[in-house]
């Protein structure tokens, strides 16, 4: 298994011609028709729900696809006979492999209050204008109150994330990737998780290699 998952790392994508396929996706090599048959993916990052909607995408587009988590336990240790007897034993023609091969993240300060806060604040003010149009100056604890119940804290978000899909086929024995297909998307939302931006990318990925005639 480990010689056959290298095969990622040891061809690199620029072996192949380059060409834009979707929003902000790429593929490398041929992929008309290099999805059939019995399909298993693989992708080490995602967590449940990303895997089930990643499956879901692939389903929708027409794949016969299920996950090698459902063959093999998250976090097993499997030989390369092991793995390659449980391809012949499920009949699996494709093989498809998805990491992360890229991303970025920043941090933004934000400041949260609560509503008995922003009230406060907006009759602090509307006293403040109605005091500047008199003689008369009224001090309150409103600003002084308002400040104590907001909250100011750093977030750490994503704002830019590359995924890799790459194809195998049964037809060559699994020897080396029939084509590669590689993805982008940027964020610019704090509340974006990165389980978010790779749905995305992996939705437009599916759409994409649908569009090509992949399946």
């Amino acid at each position: 298994m480990k010689n056959l998952l290298w095969v990622l790392f040891l061809m690199p994508a620029c072996i192949f011609a380059q060409e834009k396929i979707g929003n902000k996706i790429y593929k490398y090599g041929e992929i008309y028709h290099s999805i059939e048959g019995a399909t298993l993916i693989s992708f080490e990052s995602a967590n449940a729900k990303l895997m089930s909607k990643t499956l879901e995408y692939f389903s929708d587009a027409g794949a016969n696809i299920k996950s090698l988590n459902s063959v093999f336990l998250p976090g097993t240790e499997v030989s390369e006979d092991d793995f390659t007897d449980m391809l012949k034993k499920n009949n699996i023609e494709t093989l498809i492999l998805v990491d992360i091969i890229d991303s970025s993240s920043a941090m933004m300060s934000r400041t949260t209050s609560t509503a008995y806060a922003s009230i406060n604040q907006k009759k602090e003010k509307s006293r403040s204008s109605s005091d500047s149009k008199s003689t008369t100056t009224i001090k309150g604890k409103a600003t002084s109150t308002a400040t104590a119940v907001s909250t100011t804290k750093n977030v750490n978000y994503i704002t830019e994330m590359s995924l890799r899909l790459t194809i195998f086929s049964k037809k060559d024995g699994f020897n080396k990737p029939l084509g590669v297909i590689e993805g982008r998307a940027t964020n610019g939302s704090p509340d974006t998780t990165a389980d978010q931006i790779a749905r995305r990318i992996m939705r437009r990925m599916v759409k994409a290699l649908d569009e090509q005639n992949a399946f």
